[in-house]
């Protein structure tokens, strides 16, 4: 098969959105939040995270379904576990992107405004009980986030699995 008539295909384009999005992935979850939250002073680092995430999200969401809508490859007898894989990374990134993130945004302000009647940060040790109450809020919000990204990514390496497997076999 010629390069020109590979490229009039969906495999080429399908093969590079789930490299981007397994990549994108893995890099923001593992590498560059990781290190961004033990380089950055908190305030920059949650400034940073306010950009990202938008893109992040929207970028999981959209490839996901890009994914889902151009597979190339027959998958016969796993093609639903196929779909199952991209729909739960979709809607993973889709509930950080609708909901997570404005929920965490609001508990965010509402610290920021508490900080303000504290007079001390939300990361002080003796925190008052309205920041003791925002700070759990936050900690459960954000570990559900988590845990939505991990389903994400656990269903990205599947996916990788179930389609490496089809292009050996091809």
């Amino acid at each position: 098969m010629t390069l020109l008539s590979t490229l009039s295909t969906l495999a080429p384009y399908h093969l590079l959105a789930y490299s981007l999005l397994f990549g994108a992935t893995t890099y923001q979850s593992f590498f560059s939040g990781l290190v961004a939250f033990k380089t950055l002073p908190y305030n920059h680092f949650s400034a940073l995270q306010a950009r990202v995430f938008p893109t992040y999200f929207s970028g999981q969401t959209v490839l996901s379904f890009f994914l889902l809508f151009t597979r190339p490859i027959d998958f016969a007898d796993s093609a639903q576990l196929a779909c199952l894989t991209l729909v739960v990374s979709g809607i993973t990134g889709l509930t950080n992107l609708s909901v997570m993130s404005p929920l965490t945004r609001r508990i965010m302000e509402a610290r920021r405004k508490q900080e303000g009647i504290d007079g001390k940060s939300c990361k002080d040790p003796n925190p008052s009980d309205e920041m003791r109450a925002l700070n759990k809020s936050f900690g459960k919000i954000h570990g559900i986030s988590v845990l939505l990204n991990l389903a994400g990514f656990i269903s990205l390496i599947l996916y990788g699995i179930i389609l490496s497997g089809h292009l050996v076999s091809a």
